[in-house]
């Protein structure tokens, strides 16, 4: 089980360097809306990797380590809520 990730978390990104989650879903976690599959950061990339088990609003919820289409990490997330990878 893994941190999911919130708007507001932080991603690191290979081109553009250290940024936040600027989308987020329906569903909350600690008051902030979950990071999902499709949702954006602030440099534009777009996570393409998320839970296998955990959802919202059909998508996928991302989680710390869930990668983006710039080749980039999450590397923050919640600290009481998990999901499955």
């Amino acid at each position: 089980m893994l941190p999911v990730a919130r708007l507001g978390d932080k991603h690191i990104c290979p081109s553009c360097g250290p940024n936040m989650i600027v989308e987020g879903g329906k569903a909350t976690v600690d008051g902030r809306p979950v990071a999902r599959v499709g949702d954006k950061t602030a440099c534009g990339a777009v996570i393409v990797k998320g839970s296998s088990m955990g959802t919202d609003d059909g998508r996928p919820i991302a989680y710390l380590g869930s990668t983006t289409s710039h080749g980039g990490t999450i590397v923050e997330g919640s600290p009481t809520a998990t999901t499955m990878p």
